[in-house]
């Protein structure tokens, strides 16, 4: 049998099929490609396994596919089943680390991400909780070639926007969220993993190439699970994502809420009103959000209301976040940093003028690296600090308790604030709060300061 590397693009299929059904534990005994015994490492990762015991490849960190000549790469990945039964990628799928200093020298065709990524074999295994990972099985696999994939033209669009910060000498504000399928995630054990880059010298942090989370959750969803209730929004059309949502604009700009809901045939005094204008916008009957661009970009449609005086009312909230989780994390994987590092939001702004609120248009934006990594992170280890002090009230005054978390007034982008019912509503602390000796309180949300979101709509106001 062939050492691994020089299998054909058939045989490569073929032994991944054999897989399916099997863990990685009965892999390893069936020993289908004999190697030797000192190469094994039983400590890797499913990923490397696969490539020593299925394939009989050493493990190796080399810059072109893992089958030469047939120029397939083997990527290993990991889904889960969430809430109702549904399928979810459990990770995003990391690529090739990008070279700030070659990588933009080449179109995309020529691009050594190209070269790499062009025709991937995936191999799914199902994540289950409290499983040794030699024990979860392998139940999927697909070559996927990325020169037949209907995505191809949104993936190169993306490559050409990273290459084009490099370029502009802002590979250190490249962010995930930057980009619709194919992002640049941070690779590296912290944000201290720096490289440089050629137009600037300030250095960037270590990215690579990735399948968004949101991204592979839709292909998992396609290949493995049922797709047959997500609704497109490009139906019937060659624009591409950002031509289709700028016709939108163009068509729509300018109307009143009134004159749209006529146009719409909508009666309704519904707070979400404006929720509902914007998917009959896109002609979807669903929501906007649950549309397949919006799910594998990891897209977040809202609509702003702009007062008259030119302010916003609200500030954009997160989930209620568990008190016993944010202690254990750290701000390089945390939550809320996942969360703003690959979430775009497409912003459907109404602005109130006399006394009708008109559609002004849309506003795609993604929290700058900056600010997340200067702003969000000291608002995140402060509020992590005073859950782990136990230092959550300050005073308690007219039976009201007046907190140590970060509000509006001490950080210009965000800040902490109660999201629960009710003052009953509560998550329980992992340590109680020294003032009141309590051991659960009221849940807490991260906020987006309202006058920080404002200055993103200069333009509409």
């Amino acid at each position: 049998m062939k050492k691994g590397r020089l299998y054909n693009r058939q045989e490569i299929e073929l032994i991944s099929k054999s897989a399916i059904g099997k863990s990685m534990n009965e892999i390893m005994k069936e020993e289908v490609i004999p190697i030797g015994k000192d190469n094994v490492s039983n400590k890797g990762n499913l990923g490397q396994l696969v490539e020593q015991f299925l394939f009989g490849m050493e493990n190796n960190s080399e810059s072109e596919p893992d089958f030469m000549p047939a120029g397939v790469e083997l990527k290993v990945t990991p889904y889960k089943k969430i809430k109702g039964g549904k399928l979810s990628a459990k990770e995003r799928l990391v690529l090739n680390i990008i070279n700030y200093m070659d990588e933009y020298k080449n179109d995309f065709e020529n691009s050594h991400f190209w070269f790499k990524n062009k025709t991937i074999q995936l191999l799914w295994y199902l994540w289950e909780p409290n499983k040794d990972n030699k024990d979860l099985k392998i139940t999927h696999e697909k070559l996927l070639e990325l020169s037949e994939n209907e995505d191809l033209n949104q993936i190169k669009e993306d490559w050409e926007y990273i290459i084009k910060k490099i370029k502009d000498g802002k590979a250190h504000e490249i962010s995930e969220a930057d980009t619709m399928y194919l992002g640049a995630c941070s690779k590296g054990a912290n944000a201290s993993s720096l490289r440089p880059q050629p137009f600037s010298n300030i250095p960037a942090m270590q990215r690579a190439f990735c399948f968004k989370n949101s991204y592979m959750t839709q292909l998992v969803r396609k290949y493995i699970g049922d797709y047959s209730d997500v609704e497109k929004v490009l139906k019937g059309t060659t624009d591409t994502f950002h031509e289709y949502v700028n016709n939108i604009i163009n068509k729509y700009k300018g109307k009143t809420q009134k004159e749209l809901m006529q146009k719409f045939n909508i009666d309704s005094n519904a707070k979400n009103i404006n929720s509902m204008l914007i998917s009959r916008m896109f002609l979807v009957k669903s929501k906007l959000a649950d549309t397949e661009e919006f799910q594998k970009a990891n897209i977040i449609p809202k609509t702003i209301r702009i007062e008259k005086n030119g302010k916003m009312k609200e500030s954009i909230s997160f989930p209620a976040f568990k008190f016993t989780d944010i202690v254990k994390q750290d701000w390089e994987t945390s939550d809320l940093r996942e969360e703003l590092e690959t979430t775009k939001y497409m912003f459907f702004v109404f602005k109130k003028e006399k006394e009708e609120y008109i559609f002004k248009g849309i506003k795609l934006w993604n929290m700058p690296e900056m600010d997340i990594e200067t702003s969000v992170m000291d608002m995140w280890k402060k509020t992590q600090d005073t859950i782990l002090e136990g230092n959550i009230v300050r005073y308690i005054k007219d039976g009201k308790r007046k907190t140590n978390f970060v509000g509006m007034s001490e950080n210009k982008v965000c800040h902490v604030r109660p999201h629960g019912r009710n003052s009953k509503d509560t998550f329980k602390l992992p340590v109680a709060d020294k003032l009141t000796g309590v051991t659960e309180y009221t849940k807490q949300c991260f906020w987006i300061n309202n006058n920080y979101i404002i200055q993103i709509f200069k333009e509409f106001i």
